[in-house]
């Protein structure tokens, strides 16, 4: 099983985010962050396999938090919004692939499995 750290400041999409993996049975959520400093330093302290990013988060951004954490840890970006600048940024900053949090239950999976291959 993959370990993967969700870094996502809503609480209810965040447990929503963990069903779809927990269902998948290829992955298991290791840690929670709220925004993107306390995913750098959860992924430091959980060496984690994979980490889906949030791209808008409070404190450190998403894309902050993924340039201070790529190449070590995989991410793949997460977002409501399709900004298409945001997702370059993140992107940019060294995240492996990008899911709409409207498309997660359809593509959440597979976009990490194929990162983690």
């Amino acid at each position: 099983m993959f370990k993967v750290l969700l870094a996502e400041d809503d609480a209810s999409f965040s447990k929503a985010l963990e069903a779809v993996l927990h269902a998948d049975g290829r992955f298991e959520v290791v840690g929670h962050a709220r925004n993107g400093r306390e995913a750098v330093a959860l992924a430091r302290k959980l060496k984690p396999d994979a980490v889906v990013m949030d791209i808008e988060m409070p404190e450190v951004d998403g894309v902050e938090a993924t340039r201070q954490l790529c190449p070590s840890v995989p991410v793949l970006a997460i977002s409501g919004h399709d900004y298409e600048e945001r997702v370059l940024d993140i992107r940019d900053a060294g995240a492996s692939d990008y899911v709409r949090k409207a498309r997660v239950e359809d593509e959440l999976c597979t976009a990490l499995a194929a990162m983690l291959q």
